[in-house]
């Protein structure tokens, strides 16, 4: 059992996710009006819970790291469920264990944390104290297909927007866990080869996408030269 996961992405024209690299709007309007309208759109999605990476969680919400007391993990760790207050989750993979919460939410949604089996008993100790829920993805934190069938199985999660960046939308890609692909284009470029894209793939594999298709399920003109593509992917030999 799987949740639906749908990757929710706002890029230039040329497929950069770094908005300050950005050309401006032709109509004078502002960046930020327009990145207002990304988050409409994933309001709409209606999904469950959703996620983006520990770097951009970091960079925008807890930048403090959590030093540890005692590295010794627990010998068989199991997932642990806070009291939810959200009718929504927000999910994020920490293979390091070590954010330093100053907040059991993100944007109002209660905050449910993926670690390594390995996480030290301390840090676990101090999630339960913040009101966190976590779950494990193996022994190092990296299997985003146990992640995802223990937020379903455990959280009830039935549906899951990631909204990247591209390093933990090229995981996904390569996990051949991503449903549909709603990706919102912004009439700007960014011009760059070496800032982030939409799916950034870190591993050995040449052809992280190798056995997907996309199918296009709608495009729309939305407002001030914003385009929203809607895909759904199909999948062969994905093992």
């Amino acid at each position: 059992m799987l949740p639906k996961i749908i990757c929710h992405i706002m890029s230039s024209v040329d497929g950069r996710l770094l908005t300050d690299r950005w050309t401006d709007p032709f109509n004078g309007q502002s960046k930020s009006e327009l990145m207002g309208v990304y988050a409409s759109i994933g309001r709409k999605l209606n999904t469950d819970a959703w996620m983006f990476g520990k770097n951009t969680l970091c960079e925008g919400f807890f930048p403090k790291q959590f030093h540890l007391r005692d590295t010794t993990p627990l010998s068989h760790p199991k997932p642990y469920i806070a009291s939810h207050t959200s009718d929504r989750l927000f999910a994020v993979i920490d293979p390091d264990a070590d954010i330093l919460y100053e907040s059991s939410t993100v944007r109002g949604d209660c905050i449910v944390a993926i670690l390594p089996e390995t996480a030290p008993a301390d840090y676990l100790d101090y999630l339960q104290k913040k009101d966190i829920s976590y779950l494990f993805a193996g022994a190092k934190g990296d299997d985003l297909r146990t992640a995802m069938q223990t937020l379903a199985e455990v959280f009830g999660v039935e549906s899951l927007s990631l909204q990247g960046g591209g390093i933990i939308n090229g995981a996904f890609l390569h996990a051949g866990l991503i449903d549909e692909l709603s990706l919102v284009v912004y009439p700007g470029i960014d011009g760059s080869a070496a800032s982030p894209s939409v799916f950034e793939y870190i591993g050995k594999e040449h052809l992280p996408a190798r056995g997907q298709s996309l199918e296009l399920l709608s495009a729309e003109t939305v407002q001030d030269g914003i385009v929203w593509l809607r895909y759904c992917f199909h999948k062969a030999n994905l093992t």
